[in-house]
């Protein structure tokens, strides 16, 4: 699973998204979606043109932003690989498919649970 802080940018994403080349036509870019659904019925979303850090045949960095994304929880990413460097819409006809499709966590640094304190006395031994 992936995590993600909400409205921060310079994030690294790790994915294997070399693959893709190889079933769909030549493209320069990948364009990236985050998608909140989520207790929602309209959802929040974020498309991005990612920075490409490293893209190897083992994995693929990106360098990408939650900035404008304030609602905690799980989202669905789509990475779409693209001709266009500046294209944030899926519709588009720079778009040549979709790479990936999975599950990140975009959230707070906040932890959500408590850290018991227990105090163990020392045991009396009773003669």
């Amino acid at each position: 699973m992936q995590y993600l802080q909400n409205n921060t940018s310079e994030q690294k994403l790790y994915l294997s998204l070399f693959e893709g080349r190889y079933t769909l036509a030549a493209f320069s870019h990948y364009m990236i979606g985050f998608i909140h659904e989520e207790n929602s019925n309209v959802g929040e979303s974020l498309y991005q043109v990612p920075t490409i850090v490293s893209d190897g045949s083992r994995y693929t960095e990106l360098e990408v932003t939650t900035i404008g994304l304030t609602n905690s929880g799980r989202y669905r990413y789509i990475v779409y690989g693209q001709n266009s460097s500046s294209n944030i819409n899926p519709e588009d006809n720079a778009v040549v498919g979709i790479v990936e499709i999975g599950y990140l966590v975009i959230g707070t640094d906040t932890e959500f649970y408590d850290v018991p304190q227990n105090t163990i006395l020392n045991d009396i031994i009773i003669e």
